[in-house]
């Protein structure tokens, strides 16, 4: 089975934006650029711009590895605190009707106070 590792840029040096195995691409956790940014300044960046430029990042990520947010089959994403889940919800419905892709959405301590929104996808070539 061969594998290749794709980065994409904005996100950190030591950690790609996927790794594609056979069919299958996995990608690394992704932020929001802007709030991947503000961790050195501490500038904010409001929660629903980060999950709307996450998915965008997403989205990026996954056509550089080969392929499309409609072929996502699950999705994990880290919310900073669950006030937050009602604009994950229509961010997600608005790119995955029904029936979307298996998802987890979890409330997290970040590393950073910047950072509010993290998501990380499988998705089939």
């Amino acid at each position: 089975m061969s594998s290749s590792l794709i980065r994409t840029q904005g996100q950190s040096p030591m950690l790609p934006g996927a790794v594609t195995v056979g069919d299958l691409i996995f990608t690394s956790g992704l932020v929001a650029p802007a709030a991947f940014s503000a961790i050195g300044t501490g500038e904010t960046v409001a929660p629903e711009v980060q999950i709307a430029d996450t998915l965008q990042l997403l989205a990026t990520t996954l056509e550089e590895a080969g392929t499309t947010l409609q072929r996502v089959v699950r999705l994990e994403a880290f919310l900073s605190s669950a006030d937050l889940t009602p604009i994950w919800n229509r961010h997600f419905q608005e790119l995955w009707p029904v029936p979307g892709p298996t998802r987890i959405t979890l409330v997290a301590r970040f590393t950073s106070p910047v950072i509010h929104f993290e998501v990380q996808a499988i998705a089939a070539r």
